[in-house]
């Protein structure tokens, strides 16, 4: 039954080609002829297990986030919610899954994200007591409505953990996995069809698109956008990156059902580039946040927090623009301890970034 599915698809794009052109037999340059969809929109279209790692996030963020009001907070909770293990989830779905997070993250990053569990931990033993330089606890902003939970230095974990999973997780899965030759090269099967699921190469796609967080109507709808297409739509208006993104992941997916292996290229190219430019904007509008707020320390080292872990996704891309030493320069800039942080290193930081993405025109609306 999938390969008569298979055949009958491939017969159905044969038709196509051969209406659009004389002769189907010697125009073997002609790029196939096939309808590209404005929605994400295709048969047999899989990624839950992204889904899933989206829920596990967000079911850790707002465990996390519980420690804002003064709650003491599990390491072991942390690390057990980050491998799956020992039924963490109140989703029943989610621990019966097989997915985790812990082994999505890049390798090189895993034990700093359990560090950063201990770190959140040993935080909230300060019981909600207010913090300060020095001392851990509650920061409350300027007019009383958010207190955010910060170490000594200022540093709130549970928004650095969450932008840094985005960055080793989703990101780092989509561009350095599923959109480089090993999961949509060449040799990647594109011809058998599981029901469901498409081709290997096809599934591949979805899954790099499922990370990326976006409803199939995106920007249509972006009221169900998530993680990352939540902050393309932030930064849109400067960026435009919900066009840019979607387009091409709607383009690559139907190069792929077309077998055009030219126009999937062109796609995954795209994505990589835009994908990057976005997790640097993300990065610039927190920074921008925070400059926005120098006299309020909670807002400023929440926005600093956020700013740092979507800066460390930037060194999780291979060929990325940001090198390791203007990373470094970035990270000195913001510092070690945002009480600390001047508005003048934290202009600093978004000019190095801006300046790597070519974004000094825009920096100021992201």
């Amino acid at each position: 039954m999938m390969f008569t599915n298979f055949n009958f698809r491939s017969f159905a794009f044969a038709v196509a080609a051969c209406m659009a052109f004389s002769s189907c037999s010697d125009d073997k340059d002609d790029a196939p002829s096939y309808t590209v969809p404005e929605t994400y929109d295709f048969e047999n279209v899989s990624y839950s297990g992204q889904t899933q790692r989206m829920q596990m996030l967000s079911e850790l963020d707002a465990y996390i986030k519980t420690g804002n009001t003064g709650d003491q907070l599990s390491a072991l909770t942390m690390k057990q919610m980050y491998a799956n293990a020992n039924t963490p989830f109140a989703d029943a779905g989610l621990n019966s899954s097989g997915k985790q997070l812990r082994d999505k993250t890049i390798e090189t990053a895993q034990p700093e994200f359990e560090g950063y569990f201990e770190a959140v931990a040993a935080a909230s033993l300060s019981d909600g007591a207010s913090a300060s330089n020095g001392n851990a606890g509650l920061l409350t902003t300027a007019d009383g409505t958010r207190t955010y939970l910060v170490d000594e230095n200022g540093i709130e974990y549970g928004q650095l953990i969450q932008k840094g999973l985005m960055g080793a997780v989703f990101y780092y899965q989509a561009v350095e996995g599923y959109l480089t030759d090993e999961k949509i090269g060449a040799a990647v099967d594109n011809k058998t069809v599981a029901e469901g699921e498409g081709t290997k190469m096809e599934h591949h796609w979805d899954e790099a698109f499922g990370y990326f967080g976006a409803p199939k109507d995106f920007p249509a709808n972006v009221s169900d956008a998530k993680f990352w297409a939540n902050y393309s739509n932030q930064v849109d208006a400067a960026l435009g990156s919900n066009e840019a993104l979607m387009d091409a992941f709607i383009k690559g997916r139907a190069a792929i059902s077309a077998n055009d292996m030219a126009g999937k290229d062109a796609a995954a190219a795209t994505v990589r580039t835009e994908w990057e430019r976005l997790v640097a904007a993300a990065a610039i509008h927190e920074l921008n946040a925070a400059k926005n707020n120098l006299a309020d320390q909670a807002k400023k080292s929440h926005y600093l927090s956020e700013a740092i872990g979507f800066v460390m996704g930037l060194k999780y891309k291979t060929d990325r623009k940001l090198t390791d030493a203007k990373y470094s320069e970035v990270m000195d800039r913001i510092g070690e301890n945002l009480y600390d942080t001047t508005g003048d290193d934290i202009a600093a930081a978004i000019d190095i970034i801006s300046t790597a993405y070519d974004m000094n025109d825009i920096k100021g609306q992201l």
